[in-house]
């Protein structure tokens, strides 16, 4: 029996800077590399937002105690959950082989190097942010 495809991704926020992490490819040595999300490509039974904290985990050497989803939806036959995890500490991350990190707030982010789907997911994160924000300050939401 073949499992549907899942791509689990998203990026950490922090809630006193309203900034989100990204990260870059530095492997092709373009300086005009995009910025993406943290992400995980799984065929197997495992559940979506798990995926997503492995993700960056592996990236980041830290674990985040909790995920949130912001939407998921379908392209290509597989299944993409969009997720995004609160820290409390706006840290540097060091670079790896492959990738550098950076803290972006969400208007610059719409100036980056970044594929439009990608800028999409971010946008709907934003909103996603903005809303449990509001609905926590006891005013009306949509949510």
């Amino acid at each position: 029996m073949m499992h549907k495809k899942f791509y689990a991704s998203g990026f950490l926020y922090h809630l006193p800077s309203q900034q989100i992490l990204l990260q870059q490819d530095i492997s092709s040595q373009n300086l005009l590399s995009q910025w993406f999300l943290f992400g995980k490509h799984h065929t197997e039974k495992e559940d979506p937002g798990i995926m997503f904290k492995n993700a960056v985990k592996e990236f980041l050497e830290i674990t985040i105690p909790t995920v949130h989803p912001i939407y998921s939806y379908e392209k290509e036959n597989t299944n993409h959950c969009i997720f995004y995890a609160e820290i409390d500490e706006l840290q540097d991350f060091s670079a790896t082989n492959n990738s550098i990190f950076n803290w972006f707030s969400f208007k610059n982010v719409l100036k980056l190097q970044i594929a439009e789907q990608t800028k999409h997911d971010i946008v709907v994160g934003q909103r996603v942010i903005e809303a449990a924000s509001r609905k926590s300050r006891g005013e009306h939401t949509f949510q």
